[in-house]
């Protein structure tokens, strides 16, 4: 036994849980041996029960691996099925650590022996073999069943029913430059593991909220019912405006004979569903007409309940493509990628080209796929990327919906703006994913450009090569913000060096802080997670930073880089706040509102001096943001990469996974990081083209 001290119950269950991922896998009983070897002889000594450096254990890991433990003894009971799948998810995350750490050549640390080529090659396989192949094979997991979320139920009821913001017949401009329909009613979406609101595996849990839904639907076609100008282009049919009594109908212009044509273009549309399913759905629909006309309601009215019902039933609500019980991938059908494209890209439901397109097959020719891409990526509807992927994925959503953050309505709005803009001018102008760090661009409020001493220089119109066409007209955007006189952000360049790209932005800046001072290791710790992808565990028992302040007797006032020198001398916080601490120094020059600062409140200096984990030091926030790109400027990439395709797919990045993100990562390096290649490369992906079932 590697491990001394457990019981011959503890041992049993580490085995049947390894049994479970043993079976099917290509890898000898000898392997085993030899991993475990590795992790004992390289691991153990800081990461076993009883050390736990870093909050981790790989005791159970160890265990697992042991020779003969692959099964349960003959008389031995089962265990509880839910027990073992925890155990095995738990099993998953350790040897996910053990992967990302030995990549990143992480571990083992600095001061103790270097693991040998040999020995790191064997950990990489071994993860590979075991959690990243099926069989030998790639594969995907199975695919789940997305529910539209609350937002883009908004969007697709706007677009169905031509909700806009001043002519309906005319313009189609979706999302923020819209009116949307008012879905405030229904329960807002909580993130799932993912990250997102999509999060499929968490909304299949979840039972939708029926009765809010249907009171949103019914009072956004009472709307529609008052103007036949939108009626007769939602339906291609004007419907009489007046509700008249049943025994008039005839006479009233209502064309019952045109109904099932009327119902079957809507039933396609709204439910992305084939001729044959549509054509099902539609007989369902005639009769359960046919059986209210028998009471004595208006058969206008009697219509728009029939509406109703379409817009609350599952084939509308759900995302439903047909299953082949396969537990390999195989390609979903144009139909299907239509509807995952569009979700993806606009948040909503296919347009009538791309519905063409689909229903023609050609939607499923590379050639027609990223021709529909690029044409999609320059409409307005674009901008839910930037508002429900990016508000999400950097937090600055909460901006607009959590009063914690409110400073007044016009500093959020504006602070919001300027990183939103900032989010579509990527994709516009196909910038380097990197631009987000430090770019040498950025948008910033009008009024503040326009104070006088301020260092902005503006970037004129047509100096910009752009992919796609602008559709943040401040005409628009002052009708969507609905502020008189509300002026959008200016592109600039920084005329010094306190500015540039987003990570300074005073949105992140306000979300990175508390309302009346700034956190480096807040701060740190957002950096890490949010913009690196670097998972963070604080360990037990960490002392409060007040608890430091006053253990510290040396010096009067101390400085934050000396106060937490002391908050993390415990030898068990110093491998993390190495890289944590770095990056939330560098950013101390900006006030909790991102307002360049010198001094804090008591006059003393801002200190933004430190060391990377490289020992490279720095002494001011671009120095340190340059540094922090040359150290995990890959990784950034390829966290935005795993953060947009978790946000494509609808669903957590598992394991499976990592063959699709490299492959990506491979073009997007090749091509200098640029958004527009993550964005199509993901497309392309299998996970995005294929599903599987098991």
């Amino acid at each position: 036994m590697i491990v001394q001290g457990m019981n011959r119950s503890a041992s049993l269950r580490f085995s049947v849980v390894y049994a479970f991922l043993a079976v099917g896998f290509p890898c000898a009983a000898g392997e085993f041996g030899k991993v475990a070897a590795v992790i004992e002889s390289n691991c153990l000594g800081c990461h076993d029960s009883e050390t736990r450096e870093a909050g981790v254990d790989l005791t159970s890991v160890v265990e697992s691996l042991q020779p003969g433990h692959f099964s349960l003894e003959p008389g031995e009971p089962s265990l509880d099925p839910n027990a073992d799948q925890s155990r095995l998810a738990d099993q998953s995350r350790l040897w996910g650590k053990i992967n990302r750490v030995i990549t990143r050549r992480q571990m083992p640390p600095e001061d103790a022996d270097v693991l040998e080529e040999r020995e790191r090659r064997l950990l990489l396989d071994w993860y590979r073999d075991e959690y990243v192949l099926r069989n030998g094979k790639t594969h995907l997991g199975p695919s789940p069943l997305r529910r539209m979320t609350r937002y883009e139920l908004g969007n697709v009821l706007s677009d169905l029913l031509l909700v806009s913001s001043e002519d309906a017949l005319e313009t189609t401009q979706g999302n923020v430059l819209a009116r949307r329909v008012d879905v405030s009613a229904i329960p807002s979406d909580l993130p799932g593991a993912s990250g997102f609101s999509n999060d499929a595996t968490r909304l299949e849990t979840l039972r939708p909220p029926l009765r809010e839904i249907s009171a949103v639907v019914n009072n956004a076609l009472l709307d529609l019912a008052q103007d036949d100008a939108r009626l007769k282009a939602v339906f291609g049919k004007l419907l009489p405006a007046a509700v008249e009594p049943a025994d008039a109908l005839d006479s009233s212009g209502f064309k019952e004979k045109v109904l099932p044509g009327i119902l079957l273009e809507f039933i396609q549309r709204a439910c992305r569903c084939d001729q044959d399913r549509s054509k099902e759905l539609t007989d369902f629909y005639l009769e359960a007409y046919g059986r209210l006309t028998q009471s004595s309601v208006p058969r206008r009215q009697i219509f728009f309940r029939v509406i109703e019902m379409i817009l609350v039933s599952p084939d509308f609500l759900y995302r439903v493509e047909e299953s082949r019980g396969q537990n390999e991938p195989y390609p979903v059908s144009a139909l299907e990628l239509a509807t995952r494209l569009s979700f993806f890209l606009w948040a909503t439901i296919p347009d009538e080209e791309l519905l063409a397109v689909a229903k023609s097959e050609r939607l499923l020719e590379k050639t027609e796929l990223l021709q529909q891409t690029k044409r999609m990526l320059d409409s307005p509807k674009r901008l839910s990327l930037a508002e429900a992927f990016a508000g999400q994925w950097l937090g600055y959503q909460e901006l607009l919906d959590n009063r914690e953050y409110l400073v007044d309505q016009k500093w959020n709005r504006a602070a919001y703006d300027e990183v939103f803009f900032f989010f579509d001018e990527m994709i516009r102008a196909n910038r380097s994913i990197l631009d987000i760090v430090d770019g040498d661009w950025l948008y910033v409020r009008d009024s503040k450009v326009r104070q006088n001493g301020q260092p902005y220089i503006r970037i004129p119109e047509g100096s910009v090569e752009y992919k796609y066409g602008d559709v943040l007209t401040a005409k628009a955007w002052e009708r969507a913000v609905g502020m008189r006189g509300y002026r959008p952000p200016v592109l600039v360049r920084p005329g010094d060096n306190q500015e540039g790209g987003l990570l300074t932005s005073p949105a992140v800046m306000r979300l990175t802080a508390s309302k009346n001072r700034t956190s480096p290791i807040r701060r740190g710790v957002w950096v890490l997670e949010t913009m690196i992808g670097r998972e963070m565990e604080p360990p037990a028992d960490i002392p409060p930073l007040e608890e430091s302040l006053e253990q510290f007797t040396a010096v009067e006032n101390p400085t934050v880089v000396q106060l937490l020198a002391l908050h993390v001398s415990r030898s068990e916080c110093i491998a993390c706040h190495k890289s944590i601490d770095p990056l939330g120094i560098g950013l101390e020059n900006y006030s909790p509102l991102g307002e360049w600062r010198t001094t804090y409140a008591d006059k003393t200096l801002v200190n933004s001096k430190g060391v990377m984990p490289s020992g490279t030091t720095f002494d001011s926030p671009r120095q340190m943001k340059r540094l922090m790109l040359e150290l995990y400027g890959d990784e950034i990439a390829t966290n935005f990469v795993r953060r947009l395709l978790a946000y494509a797919i609808g669903r957590p990045i598992n394991p499976c996974d990592q063959v699709t993100v490299d492959k990506i990562m491979e073009r997007v390096r090749e091509d200098g990081y640029r958004m527009n290649t993550a964005i199509e490369q993901i497309i392309l992906s299998q996970p995005f083209l294929c599903r599987q079932d098991d």
